[in-house]
């Protein structure tokens, strides 16, 4: 009887503990990531500028299954969590999705042909 209570008692504790993290993980999961807060992310840049690292072969290439936009500040929040969106702003620049054979590729599979 005592090792059911012991069992439940601490059941109890994994569900408690367990909860709050997969919560966090299911309202985060989708959502483009933050900018960091540091020079290389200011929004005041260029989205070309930001291809500098984010393409293919550059440090931090995008994954296959990104949005064919580059229009980086309308989906990726500041450190903040603000969105900082220009209107205008090219959705295809060069050296962006257009540009990537991972992408472009994706392109077509998705039927978005701009």
């Amino acid at each position: 009887m005592a090792a059911m209570r012991s069992r439940a008692r601490l059941f109890a504790w994994v569900v408690g503990l367990a909860a709050p993290v997969a919560i966090g993980v299911w309202a985060t999961s989708g959502k483009p990531p933050r900018l960091p807060a540091d020079r290389d992310h200011a929004v005041a840049q260029a989205e070309s500028k930001c291809l500098g690292c984010h393409t293919r072969s550059g440090a931090h290439p995008r994954p296959a299954d990104h949005p064919l936009r580059d229009d980086c500040f309308s989906c990726h929040r500041d450190a903040r969590g603000e969105l900082h969106p220009r209107p205008g702003a090219p959705t295809s620049v060069p050296g962006g999705w257009r540009d990537d054979p991972l992408l472009a590729g994706s392109a077509a599979t998705k039927g978005a042909g701009r």
